[in-house]
């Protein structure tokens, strides 16, 4: 998958959701260009994350679990819980991380800087390895790549 695609499916995606942001948008690609190696992998090479956004399974679960609205987004889209479908279906992958999006009380940033500090503390948390800089440099390569 290349930047402009997953830009493409994540903007139809979140439009048919009624939850349509650019800097949603451009994060969710930001975090996809990071955690999948500039969209090569939809599964964590060590661990049980899936999709471009390496969405573990648990997250998943509490998406679905805690997202106040996922469920009527869900039946809006024509969407149903499936956990298999992250690693396959790049739809159902971004409506699932748009919807943990939603659960933040946070806004997202919109310059490029402060999406790679939000992805570090809200997406990877404190406890991953990656850094605000390797998000944005990811990012930053993968738009260049087209």
């Amino acid at each position: 998958m290349n930047y402009s695609g997953m830009k493409k499916i994540l903007t139809d995606t979140t439009k048919e959701m009624d939850r349509f942001k650019p800097e949603c948008v451009e994060l969710l690609c930001m975090i996809a260009a990071h955690e999948s190696g500039l969209g090569k992998h939809r599964k964590q090479i060590k661990g049980p994350a899936l999709s471009l956004f390496q969405i573990e399974p648990i997250t998943h679960d509490s998406i679905w679990d805690n997202c106040d609205s996922i469920k009527a987004l869900a039946k809006k889209l024509g969407i149903t819980r499936n956990l298999k479908s992250l690693e396959t279906d790049d739809r159902y992958a971004a409506f699932v991380a748009r919807c943990y999006l939603l659960m933040d009380k946070n806004a997202v940033p919109k310059s490029v800087c402060e999406m790679g500090q939000y992805a570090k503390s809200y997406w990877n948390s404190g406890a991953g390895k990656a850094s605000p800089e390797a998000y944005v440099d990811a990012y930053i390569k993968w738009r260049e790549l087209g």
